[in-house]
């Protein structure tokens, strides 16, 4: 019974949920870059106090954003120059 239990959940890992393409799929990705910046600084920083914890969190939240925003702008203007 716990055994079927197990298989039933890990096949459901092999079918992949769908997610549009569209910009505001993006936002999607949001919680998680949230949690990354917030799970990293907190096994970075030495001493956690508050307001540095969750000033030194949403910086590293917009840095993420914008390398991605970059990312993607750089990724666009290469795919236009070589397919057209």
């Amino acid at each position: 019974m716990i055994f079927t239990n197990i298989l039933s959940m890990l096949a459901s890992f092999t079918s992949p949920v769908d997610i549009d393409t569209t910009p505001w799929s993006l936002l999607l990705a949001l919680p998680l870059i949230a949690a990354i910046a917030v799970v990293y600084k907190a096994t970075k920083l030495e001493e956690i106090k508050p307001a540095s914890f969750i000033r030194e969190s949403a910086i590293l939240f917009g840095s993420i954003v914008a390398f991605m925003i970059l990312a993607a702008i750089a990724i666009f203007i290469v795919m236009k120059l070589t397919i057209g």
